[in-house]
């Protein structure tokens, strides 16, 4: 079990090297992670700290997320996504596996999981214009606190108990830049997302 707490996996966890992960489990993240890439909304900056990942539901307890550190990259394969297995908020615990470590963010991806059956994808960008729109424009936020910690955990529990969950984006004040939609599937996850985008567009002077 591991703890890394240098800007990477902060979570505990227990991960098993397999083989890659079969592309029918993937693929369909794949086709949303493509376009997001190209609108930079997942990417790497220049420290070389990757940004950006993408969750899907496989069963009540599973989903596959993007790996760890992958955001530099503009198509991923089979050996950069990994299977989480098992995973438990309350004690700050992952177990995934696949030929690479899961998301710095998914236990994030999972406590989102956890607020409904009917969420079934989950999608974190970063875009700083849109996070200044957010916090401007009273969309739902989340307080000053660490992305991947428990802090972070529990503040999105509190506000989704707080609000509906009908407000399927958030941004995260102390994760700058960040931004989480998710939905009942990818195209919709993918679609919440874009309709923020499009409430921007409206407002600026081109």
């Amino acid at each position: 079990m591991s703890n890394e707490i240098d800007g990477i996996i902060k979570y505990n966890f227990d991960f098993q090297q397999t083989e890659p992960l079969s592309k029918e489990l993937w693929n369909e993240i794949e086709e949303v992670r493509e376009r997001l890439y190209k609108l930079n909304m997942i990417g790497v900056y220049p420290n070389g700290i990757g940004f950006g990942n993408i969750s899907k539901r496989i069963n009540e307890k599973a989903f596959v997320i993007t790996g760890t550190q992958t955001g530099d990259l503009e198509q991923l394969s089979n050996e950069h996504y990994s299977l989480v297995e098992e995973f438990d908020d309350s004690k700050f615990y992952l177990k995934s596996k696949g030929a690479i470590k899961a998301s710095s963010e998914a236990l994030t991806h999972g406590t989102i999981y956890n607020l409904s059956d009917d969420i079934n994808a989950v999608i974190h960008i970063h875009s700083l214009n849109l996070w200044k729109f957010m916090i401007a424009n009273n969309f739902l936020v989340t307080n000053d606190v660490p992305y991947g910690s428990q802090e972070m955990i529990d503040d999105i529990k509190k506000l989704y108990t707080e609000n509906s969950l009908s407000n399927s984006k958030f941004a995260m004040i102390g994760h700058e830049e960040g931004i989480i939609t998710f939905g009942k599937n990818i195209k919709e996850a993918e679609g919440n997302l874009l309709e923020l985008v499009g409430e921007f567009i409206k407002t600026q002077d081109f």
